[in-house]
């Protein structure tokens, strides 16, 4: 072979082996990124959706189960029973077993059902509750003797006291009441009416999905209504936070303010005369927050909302599940490109009407965060699952969520909710032997103010080291017929009294 034969017979294989390192490089490149993508999922699913997978009603491995398995028993805080197997004295024959729901419509929408599918903590706790969980020992003697298995049990911070006067208090009304307490956290009522009972479900089935009162939603959770003037507690917040000179505000009340190419009234026409920002939000003049609203920047304004879960989820995972939640969160949007952005409809959105809609449920954590001095501890209805032979298989711990607010923020709210309740719409609770913070909220249903209502109450009460938070809402009613206030009363009464 000559010498320049040789030379391009190793160039060729140089070219040759470059051009397989490159393909080389190609493919490993390919099945790396594969590989990170797959152990990328892996772990999102493994953190993340495997737990909600695992615990689905729809889980075919949970199906079976629960056919061998006497269903846990579901607990109030106090140790009453919520939700039930009833076995007919037969536990190794799980055919006649029967779901038992000892307070009936009380607890309904919480609780849930499991005929039919299953609602509330019975589907949120589905996996624990048909999930023996016990320790090895004691799984191999009830292997080897044949003891019946048992489902874990779920001990809730529901108070059976407390839930009774919630309910009765919302009367004949369609609305409901969620109270939680802001030092823990711990959800102690979530009322809702109308309401069904549970253990007649099979019988009256095809009545309440016809009902056009929707009794199968929780209304303290799941429903999201106008907000009315609760809404002020957001505008006097985002209003804060632009102006630092928020304390000399002032405004003249003749009952009808005129804007430029439109007006608004108080409520009932009142004229409130002369008001500083407290005297504002206690009386919670119409005209003041409308003017406040216009001076805000939309994009403040939006973050301002934001920063308090409109728009987003909110963090109560015990009654979350992947396919549905049975937790709702608010909206509210300012957006100077749309067509329907002008004075008129940043003035209405900044007393809670036009498109402003919330829950009770996103309400009682504002409420409960200015309790706490601005900071949300983690809102939980679970408070710990016990296996069948007593040992804690998971327990919720007091933890917080977020600040929501400064502590300073915080403060002056509490002395503007203060006021409402001491002078102003809620003075109701002057008198009481406790200490009451609050707003009230009339939304317009029609805009128009000759129509029905929803009626709100938003806030907390401390007496001594109890503390307890509120949102009540009354839904669509005649303006006279009813008040969320009263209901929020009843509950303050009887937990601090």
């Amino acid at each position: 072979m000559s010498r320049q034969n040789y030379k391009k017979d190793i160039k060729q294989k140089r070219k040759e082996e470059r051009r397989l390192n490159k393909q080389t490089l190609v493919t490993t490149i390919i099945f790396s990124s594969i590989f990170v993508f797959m152990l990328g999922y892996y772990v999102h699913f493994v953190l993340k959706d495997a737990p909600t997978v695992i615990s689905s009603s729809q889980n075919g491995r949970i199906k079976e189960q629960a056919k061998k398995v006497v269903r846990g028993t579901i607990y109030a805080k106090d140790g009453e029973e919520l939700a039930v197997t009833d076995t007919n004295e037969t536990d190794d024959n799980f055919e006649d077993d029967v779901r038992r729901y000892p307070f009936g419509k009380v607890f309904a929408q919480v609780i849930g059902y499991t005929t039919k599918g299953f609602t509330g903590l019975e589907d949120v706790c589905n996996y624990d509750l048909v999930m023996p969980k016990q320790n090895a020992i004691k799984q191999i003697e009830d292997d080897f003797s044949g003891n019946v298995l048992r489902g874990c049990n779920i001990y809730t911070t529901l108070d059976v006291d407390l839930q009774k006067t919630a309910y009765n208090a919302l009367g004949d009304f369609k609305g409901g009441i969620i109270a939680l307490d802001p030092d823990t956290g711990e959800i102690f009522v979530s009322a809702s009416k109308p309401s069904y009972n549970p253990e007649s479900l099979e019988k009256n089935w095809k009545k309440l999905n016809k009902s056009t009162t929707a009794p199968f939603m929780n209304r303290s959770t799941q429903g999201r209504y106008m907000a009315g003037s609760v809404f002020k507690i957001v505008t006097t917040l985002a209003y804060m936070r632009q102006n630092d000179q928020y304390k000399d505000f002032q405004f003249s009340c003749r009952g009808t303010t005129n804007f430029e190419n439109f007006k608004l009234s108080c409520y009932g026409g009142s004229a409130h005369g002369s008001e500083n920002l407290e005297e504002a939000f206690a009386n919670s003049c119409n005209g003041a927050f409308a003017t406040m609203g216009l001076e805000i920047k939309p994009k403040l304004f939006n973050q301002t909302a934001e920063a308090l879960y409109f728009n987003q989820a909110l963090p109560i995972d015990d009654l979350k599940t992947s396919s549905t939640s049975y937790v709702k969160s608010g909206s509210f949007e300012l957006n100077p490109k749309s067509e329907q952005f002008n004075d008129y409809y940043v003035a209405e959105s900044s007393i809670g009407q036009q498109d402003v809609l919330v829950s009770p449920a996103q309400m009682v954590l504002i409420a409960s965060a200015i309790a706490n001095d601005g900071v949300l501890m983690k809102p939980h209805l679970i408070a710990k699952v016990e296996s069948s032979d007593g040992v804690v298989v998971k327990e919720s711990s007091v933890k917080e969520e977020k600040e929501l607010m400064t502590s300073k923020e915080a403060k002056q709210l509490k002395k503007y909710m203060a006021a409402v309740c001491e002078y102003g719409t809620a003075k109701i609770f002057a008198n009481s032997d406790y200490k009451a913070y609050g707003k009230t909220g009339t939304a317009d249903l029609n805009m128009a103010g000759d129509g029905n209502v929803n009626s709100w109450f938003v806030g907390f009460a401390k007496k001594g080291k109890k503390k307890i938070a509120v949102a009540v809402v009354l839904e669509n009613i005649q303006n006279d017929d009813g008040s969320a206030k009263d209901c929020a009363k009843k509950v303050f009464d009887r937990y601090l009294n």
